[in-house]
């Protein structure tokens, strides 16, 4: 019985750790504009697919948070059929927080270009 509600779980998870992976390739898009390649010169070390990576910032950001809402709407089905049924096997806490950690993600990517961007950019080009 513990196998089936684990593998009963194993899509919730799936798409809550690819949303978490959407989300970390979204913020990376976003600093690969500008912010990363200017950290990596501070560093010594360059990202030659920065440009790329930058290119793919908007529809990469745009999948990503597709694949987080399908997270969220997979964990909150779970849990209102748990409510009404008590032997179904309750939402994973390792989606939960995967998911958790994807929302602060994608949102820092939106919020990246608008105040991020314009705070850490003087900050980096003064440690050059």
């Amino acid at each position: 019985m513990l196998i089936d509600r684990n593998r009963s779980r194993l899509p919730e998870v799936a798409v809550s750790a690819s949303a978490a992976v959407g989300g970390v390739a979204s913020v990376l898009a976003w600093a690969a504009c500008c912010v990363l390649p200017l950290a990596l010169s501070v560093a010594g070390a360059s990202f030659a697919g920065a440009a790329v990576l930058a290119g793919a910032r908007h529809w990469l950001t745009l999948v990503a948070a597709v694949v987080l809402a399908a997270g969220w709407l997979l964990h909150w089905r779970r849990a209102r059929l748990c409510r009404r049924d008590a032997a179904c096997g309750r939402p994973s806490p390792l989606a939960f927080w995967l998911l958790v950690g994807a929302t602060l993600l994608i949102v820092l990517s939106l919020t990246w270009e608008p105040y991020v961007e314009p705070w850490m950019l003087p900050r980096l080009a003064a440690a050059q």
